[in-house]
């Protein structure tokens, strides 16, 4: 470019012959010239334009080198809009400027390309302080943001696989293990969403109350591992607020520099409580089986002697002559009855019936509370009914007299030792869900209630507060069999000083079991 800008014919431009310029002007062109870093130079009113060897690589054959001592606005008609009134401010008002990745587009390899420029425009002034020309320090940064934009485009790319992926992950600094990343699975997951920059032990204190910071701190200590294979945790739900039992599979995992020092730990797992609950259900239902395969074989055990021995009280009763000994006959013969009650619905508990039968609710009482006669006579428990229903149901009457055997059972219970008030209902319902017609049955008590706890998981199977007294199948069994009549089993209960009780509402569709 000194070899270009000496053989130029400066006389033909308002700069005038080499020899006549000004010192200020021969100063800063040979400044510019032997500078290594792009430089450019508009120079008076015309803006005649001088450039660098190191700039000469932005304008390419596009302009160069028909751009030395070209008019500024000549030159640059694409971008005048843009680079004009920087120029003017300079010139008239002496206002140097800087520009870092500025999008500047200009003329080159046969097309306008976005070119991007870090920047600055300057004043030159002479003796006087004058301002005589605008010299521009520059540096073309095209390929920097296209690689940074690239960088940042792949960044969020990762981001965006990092937020959907579906296991948690959550990066942790420093000792104190302070939260510096975190995914929607790990926020769902310990039911918070204000971390970020928390420590664990602040932002999930009861991580720490049942081992985890410890387990942490030993990762970090040593720089090895730790996996966890279903390892049960209380969290906080992110719904209900409460402490949820929940069992993850996951790793803590060292997080190093580039020297090898352990600065953070990784954290990624999966939640695998459904697959748990789904095993221990599945172990629920097996151990449920052979419950009913056992109960099953018993109870046809105990009805065959259960028949002889009804045969010989029959038998003795019609030899029988001392009133005493009739009436001793009369208590055994319905005792046997209700252990014969028993067996069948043992027997039916592991064997579905097929014949449906169209029954009242008062029926199904009236079949119900014999069997409960001696239990009720020794807790001291009043039974008090009421029968509103007008409507007929077809249903399964084995499996609906278990449902209220259960109910009545528990209602006994729960009034034992103190005794109390057994309320039967029964009305006509409507399922404001559906629309169906059908019947309420209502089962209440007047015994110590239940606790929220207790209530939240009485449907749960093998779940008891009987303690060696109870299965705890029940009312999971009698809410399955409502289920499969089309109906809904409902409760709530009370514990106070005003009173206690539970209330237990069955409802049955009228059409609960098809018959066609």
């Amino acid at each position: 470019m000194a070899d270009l800008t000496r053989a130029f014919p400066w006389g033909s431009t308002s700069v005038g012959p080499i020899e006549s310029w000004p010192e200020t002007l021969l100063i800063i062109v040979n400044t510019m010239l032997a500078s290594r870093h792009p430089m450019f130079l508009w120079w008076g009113d015309d803006l005649v334009q001088f450039y660098n060897d190191a700039y000469r690589p932005s304008i390419r054959e596009d302009k160069h080198p028909r751009a030395l001592g070209q008019p500024g606005r000549e030159c640059w008609q694409e971008i005048w809009h843009i680079i004009g009134p920087q120029i003017d401010a300079v010139m008239t008002r002496g206002e140097a400027s800087w520009h870092e990745n500025q999008l500047v587009p200009i003329n080159r390899n046969g097309k306008l390309e976005d070119v991007y420029w870090t920047y600055g425009y300057s004043p030159v002034r002479d003796s006087t302080g004058k301002i005589k020309a605008t010299l521009v320090v520059c540096t073309e940064t095209t390929e920097t943001v296209l690689a940074k934009r690239q960088l940042e485009r792949e960044t969020q790319r990762l981001a965006d696989l990092f937020q959907q992926a579906p296991a948690f992950f959550a990066a942790l600094g420093g000792p104190e293990h302070r939260y510096e990343l975190v995914n929607p699975p790990y926020l769902e997951l310990i039911g918070r969403h204000d971390v970020l920059g928390k420590a664990v032990k602040e932002a999930v204190p009861e991580a720490g109350e049942q081992g985890f910071i410890e387990l942490l701190d030993r990762v970090f200590q040593t720089g090895e591992p730790f996996v966890g294979h279903n390892m049960p945790i209380q969290l906080l739900s992110s719904t209900s607020q409460a402490l949820e039992l929940r069992y993850l599979d996951f790793v803590y995992q060292p997080r190093r520099n580039a020297e090898g020092s352990v600065t953070g730990v990784i954290v990624l797992g999966i939640d695998v409580t459904e697959n748990r609950r789904a095993e221990q259900l599945l172990l629920q239902s097996e151990k449920l089986n052979a419950v009913g395969r056992l109960a099953s074989s018993i109870a046809h055990e105990i009805n065959n002697p259960l028949a002889a021995v009804t045969n010989l009280i029959y038998l003795a009763q019609q030899a029988a002559l001392n009133p005493e000994a009739k009436s001793h006959l009369a208590s055994a013969e319905i005792e046997l009855r209700r252990v014969s009650a028993i067996a069948n619905q043992t027997l039916r508990f592991h064997r579905q019936s097929t014949n449906p039968r169209t029954v009242t609710g008062a029926e199904l009482i009236d079949a119900t509370i014999p069997l409960y006669q001696g239990r009720l006579l020794n807790a001291r428990v009043k039974v008090e009914r009421r029968d509103r229903a007008t409507q007929h149901v077809t249903c399964f009457e084995g499996e609906m007299l278990q449902v209220l055997s259960n109910l009545i059972g528990n209602a006994i219970d729960a009034m034992i030792p103190k005794g109390g008030r057994l309320l039967i209902r029964t009305r006509n319902g409507c399922d404001w869900r559906t629309g169906r017609k059908g019947i309420v049955l209502t089962v209440a008590d007047t015994g110590h209630g239940m606790s929220p706890y207790t209530l939240s998981r009485i449907f749960v199977p093998f779940f008891t507060t009987k303690e060696n007294k109870g299965n705890g199948i029940g009312l999971w069994i009698s809410r399955g069999i409502v289920d499969r009549h089309r109906g809904h089993l409902t409760v709530r209960s009370r514990q106070s000083i005003a009173g206690s009780g539970t209330v237990f509402a069955l409802f049955l569709p009228i059409d609960a079991v098809q018959t066609s």
